[in-house]
C-alpha cells in the first residue's frame, strides 16, 4: 500500500508540475461555462454538471429558503432525527424512480452503507475492472469479512457468465458490481445482456453505480440504467446528486422495501456519518421538483442534441474516440500521460479547460483527453473546442514523438489520419543526433571484450555466461522454461557506446513480487483450476536467472535519453510481437534509480521497489575474530549462538556433484526451496540450467554434509566473476534445517568462500534479509521500472490480498 501511495504521489506531483492538476479558479463569481485559471479565461469542458442546474434560480432559492428556515447545518445522526426536508426529498425522488430509496450524504457513503449490509457472508462479489473507485474501496470492507472478490474485464459478459457458472453452486448470492456510465471512457455496459443473465442465473444480483448516467437521460432524468431497462427485482441502483442534480448527496434505489429498511437500519454511514445539510437538501428538493417539469425535458433535449453534435463532429474530424456512446462524457485516445498533458496544456493556451485521464485511473499507455459537455456550452464553444482539439491533438502527438499509428496500435482502434495545416516542425526544430542502433539475438554477435567491459562487473552477465543462459532457456516443452534473448546497442557518429543492454521475453507469475499471502492464494488456484492463472508475458532487462547490470547508459553523452527511448521502443516492439503485458527495467540501486526516475516516468515507466539486495561488502578481515569484530554487536551474538556451535556438524565440499544421481539430488533440494519461495514467487528453473552450472567452472557450488547422511543436505550455487561472488540459487533438505540451522550455516560458508577466493563483494541476492544481515550483509535498496499495458492482473491481485 505504501509503495502504491508513493507512486500515486509521484504521478500527481508530476501532473501538478505540468499544470494539469491542483489548479484553482480565480473568478470572484461563477455564472456559466467559463472559469479563470492563472489569469486566463477558459471555456470549461471539465464539469460533470451536465444540465448546468447549479445556476438555476429554483435551486438557489431552495438553498436560501432552507438556510433561513433550518440554518447552515442540522448536526444529528439521521437514525435519531432528520430535518423534514429529508422526507420531502425522498418523496419527490420516489415520484421519479417509483422504487424504495434512501438519500445518503454522498454516493460513496451510500456504497459504504448499502454493500456491507446487503452482501451476506455466504455471498460472492464480482467487479467490473472499470467499476468506480468508490465501489472498489467499499469492496475492501467485504474482503475483510472473507467474502470472495473477483474481477472481470470491462464489459466482458462472457467472462462474467463463466465466473457465475463457476460460483453458482458455492454461494447464496453472487453480486456483480458495475457502472451505468463508466467515468473514464464514457462507455456503458450492455444492460440487455446483464438483464438476461439476471433472469438465467438465480444467484446473480446486480449492483450498479449510475452516477454519470443521471439526469441527462430518461423521463424526469431517471438516468441511463432506468431508461434502458426496467428496475429488475434483483437490482440495486446508486446515483449521485452532485452531477446532473447539481446539489449534494447520493441515492440508493432498491428493488423492495425490505432491503431498503435493512440498509436504513443497519448501514453504518447512515447511523454514524453526518447528514446532507439543510442548504443542500433545499437545493436537492428544488432540483427533484425541477426534474419533473417540461422545462427540464427541454434542457435534456438540448443536451442530447449537443451530445449528438459532438459525436458526429468527432467522426468528421477523425479524432479517435475510444468508444462512442450517448453519454456526455468523451474520451479521445492519446497514449502516454505526457502526451495527454501536452495536449491539455495546448488546449489551455487556446482558451479551453479539458481534463486528462491518466494512470492510475487508466493503464499507463492508455491515457487520453477526457471532456464533458453541458447545456451551458454554446455550439460556438463546442465547435471552437473541437477544431482546436483536432489541431492541438496532432501537434501534441508530433511534439511528443508519437503518431496516429501508435495510438491505433495501443488502443486497438481502426487506422486513422488527421490533416491539419500546422506542423510541429514550425514550432520546434529537431536536430539529428546521429545515433546508430544495433539489434542482435545472441551475445555471440557482440565483441567479448567490449561486452565484458561494460556489463560484466558486479554480477554474472559475462559474455560466456549469457551464451550458456541462452542455451539453458531454450528448447523446453513447458513454455515457462523458455526465454528469448535480445541485445540492443546504440552508438554515436564516432562509434562511442551511448547505451548497451539486453533483455528477455518470458512468461512470469504476475504475483512474483506480491505478498506471500497473495501468492499462496494464487498457487492454490494454479493447483486446483488453472496452472497458468495470473501468468503473463513480460519483456524485462536481464534474464529469469541472473543478477547484475543489464542496462548501461553513458549519461555524460547528450543523447543518452534518446538512446534509452530507443531501448524501450525495441522492448515494446518485442512485447507487441509476443503479446506481453509488462515491460521492466530491473536491478537499479538507489543512486542509479534517482537519476532515472523522472526521465522514465516521462516515458511511462513507474519505479517499483524490489526486495532488497543483500550484499556483504567487507571481506577484508583475515581471521574469524576479525570477521566477528566486523559485525554489529547483535549480529556477532547471533553468529556465536546460531552458527558457530553448529559448524562442526557439517562437512563442507567445494567439489561439484559428479554423478547424475548427485546432480539430480542437488536439483531436488533446490526444488524444496523454490516450491516454498512465495516471497519471490517465480517458476522453478529447468534442470538444464543446473546442468549448465554443474559444467561451467565459473559457477561455484558449496555443499554441506552431515555425518549421518551420504547425500548433501544443502547446496549454494554462486557465480564467481573476478571480485564478485554472486549467490543465485540454494537447495535445502528441510528435514534437518531446524536441528542444524542449515540455512544460516550455508550463508556463513558463502562469506568464508568469497573471502577465500579473494572477492571483495559477496552478493547474497534477495529475501531472508534478517538471516543475511546476521552474516554481515547490508541490504541495498533495489528498484525496477515497470509499465503494465493493462490493469486486470493488478486488480485481481487486490482481491486476493
Amino acid at each position: 500500500m505504501a509503495q502504491a501511495l508513493d507512486t500515486l504521489n509521484d504521478i500527481i506531483n508530476d501532473a501538478t508540475r505540468r499544470g494539469v492538476a491542483h489548479n484553482f479558479t480565480e473568478d470572484e463569481q461563477l455564472s456559466g461555462a467559463r472559469v479563470t485559471v492563472n489569469g486566463q479565461e477558459l471555456v470549461n469542458f471539465g464539469s460533470c454538471s451536465y444540465l448546468g442546474l447549479e445556476f438555476h434560480s429554483a435551486l438557489k432559492q431552495g438553498v436560501i429558503d432552507a438556510v433561513n428556515k433550518y440554518g447552515t447545518q442540522f448536526s444529528t445522526s439521521r437514525t435519531y432525527l432528520a430535518v423534514g426536508l429529508y422526507k420531502e426529498l425522498e418523496e419527490e425522488l420516489f415520484n421519479i424512480f417509483h422504487k424504495p430509496l434512501l438519500v445518503t450524504a454522498t454516493t460513496t457513503l451510500g456504497h459504504l452503507a448499502a454493500l456491507p449490509t446487503i452482501v451476506g457472508d455466504d455471498d460472492a462479489v464480482i467487479m467490473d475492472l472499470q467499476v468506480h473507485s468508490s465501489i472498489q474501496m467499499t469492496a475492501q470492507m467485504l474482503k475483510a469479512r472473507k467474502i470472495p472478490l473477483y474481477v472481470v474485464p470491462n464489459n466482458s459478459m462472457e467472462a462474467l457468465e463463466n465466473k457465475v457458472k463457476l460460483l453458482q453452486n458455492r454461494h447464496r448470492k453472487i453480486w456483480f458490481l458495475t457502472d451505468g456510465v463508466f467515468s473514464m471512457y464514457g462507455n456503458t455496459p450492455p444492460m440487455d445482456k446483464l438483464v438476461s443473465l439476471l433472469d438465467r442465473y438465480k444467484q446473480l444480483h446486480l449492483y450498479i453505480d449510475d452516477a454519470h448516467g443521471m439526469s441527462w437521460m430518461g423521463k424526469n432524468g431517471q438516468g441511463y440504467v432506468h431508461t434502458v431497462v426496467p428496475h429488475h427485482e434483483k437490482m440495486v441502483v446508486v446515483i449521485s446528486m452532485t452531477k446532473g442534480f447539481a446539489c449534494a448527496g447520493g441515492v440508493v434505489i432498491f428493488p423492495n422495501e425490505e432491503m431498503r429498511d435493512r440498509v436504513k437500519n443497519c448501514g453504518g454511514t447512515l447511523i454514524f456519518a453526518g447528514p446532507v445539510q439543510p442548504p443542500l437538501l433545499g437545493a436537492a428538493v428544488a432540483s427533484a421538483k425541477l426534474h419533473q417539469t417540461e422545462e427540464f425535458a427541454r434542457l435534456q433535449a438540448d443536451l442530447q442534441n449537443k451530445i449528438a453534435y459532438i459525436n458526429r463532429r468527432l467522426v468528421e474530424l477523425n479524432l479517435p474516440l475510444y468508444e462512442a456512446s450517448d453519454a456526455p462524457v468523451f474520451f479521445v485516445s492519446a497514449g502516454l500521460p505526457r502526451i495527454t498533458y501536452n495536449i491539455v496544456n495546448r488546449m489551455k493556451r487556446r482558451g479551453y479547460h479539458i481534463n486528462s485521464a491518466a494512470f492510475p485511473a487508466v493503464p499507463m499507455k492508455k491515457s487520453g483527453i477526457r471532456f464533458m459537455v453541458n447545456v451551458m456550452h454554446s455550439y460556438e464553444d463546442i465547435e471552437g473546442m473541437l477544431l482546436a482539439l483536432q489541431e492541438e491533438y496532432v501537434l501534441g502527438l508530433q511534439e511528443e514523438g508519437s503518431s496516429f499509428e501508435e495510438v491505433a496500435r495501443v488502443f486497438r482502434l481502426p487506422a486513422f489520419t488527421i490533416q491539419v495545416e500546422k506542423s510541429i516542425k514550425e514550432v520546434v526544430s529537431q536536430e539529428t543526433t546521429g545515433l546508430r542502433e544495433e539489434k542482435y539475438r545472441s551475445v555471440a554477435s557482440l565483441p567479448v571484450a567490449e561486452w565484458n567491459y561494460y556489463m560484466a562487473e558486479g554480477g554474472c552477465h559475462t559474455h560466456s555466461n549469457l551464451l550458456n543462459l541462452e542455451r539453458g532457456f531454450s528448447g523446453h516443452g513447458q513454455k515457462e522454461n523458455n526465454a528469448s534473448f535480445y541485445y540492443h546497442k546504440v552508438t554515436d557518429e564516432k562509434g562511442g557506446i551511448v547505451s548497451l543492454a539486453f533483455f528477455t521475453y518470458n512468461i512470469a507469475k504476475d504475483d512474483m513480487f506480491a505478498s506471500a499471502a497473495v501468492s499462496a492464494r494464487a498457487e492454490e488456484i494454479r493447483r486446483t483450476e488453472d496452472p497458468y492463472y495470473l501468468v503473463s508475458g513480460q519483456v524485462m532487462t536481464g534474464t529469469p536467472f541472473s543478477l547484475g547490470r543489464s542496462v548501461y547508459l553513458n549519461k555524460e553523452h547528450p543523447a543518452w535519453k534518446e538512446a534509452l527511448q530507443r531501448l524501450l521502443d525495441n522492448m515494446q516492439q518485442v512485447a507487441d510481437a509476443e503479446g506481453a503485458t509488462r515491460l521492466m527495467l530491473r536491478d537499479f540501486f538507489e543512486d542509479d534509480r534517482n537519476g532515472l526516475k523522472e526521465v522514465l516516468l516521462d516515458l511511462g515507466m513507474i519505479d517499483y521497489r524490489l526486495p532488497g539486495r543483500c550484499v556483504v561488502e567487507n571481506l577484508s578481515w583475515n581471521t574469524q575474530e576479525e570477521y566477528l569484530a566486523s559485525l554489529g554487536g547483535k549480529y556477532r551474538y547471533n553468529v556465536r549462538k546460531e552458527i558457530l556451535p553448529y559448524a562442526d556438524r557439517f562437512r563442507v565440499s567445494y567439489h561439484k556433484p559428479a554423478t547424475e544421481a548427485e546432480r539430480q539430488h542437488g536439483y531436488a533440494l533446490y526444488r524444496q526451496v523454490a516450491d516454498k519461495a512465495l516471497q519471490m514467487n517465480a517458476f522453478p528453473l529447468p534442470y538444464e540450467v543446473f546442468t549448465m552450472m554443474y559444467d561451467d567452472p565459473a559457477y561455484d557450488i558449496i555443499q554441506l554434509y552431515t555425518d549421518d547422511r551420504e547425500e548433501a543436505v544443502a547446496l549454494l550455487f554462486s557465480y564467481h566473476n573476478g571480485e564478485d561472488y554472486t549467490g543465485l540459487a540454494v537447495g535445502l533438505d528441510y528435514t534437518c534445517i531446524r536441528t542444524h540451522n542449515t540455512y544460516k550455516q550455508i550463508l556463513y560458508r558463502s562469506v568464508l568462500r568469497a573471502r577465500e577466493l579473494g572477492c571483495v563483494r559477496n552478493d547474497l541476492a534477495y529475501t531472508a534479509e534478517l538471516e543475511k544481515k546476521k552474516v554481515g550483509a547490508t541490504v541495498r535498496a533495489n528498484y525496477a521500472f515497470v509499465q503494465a499495458t493493462e490493469h486486470l492482473s493488478h486488480a485481481i491481485m487486490e482481491t486476493l490480498s
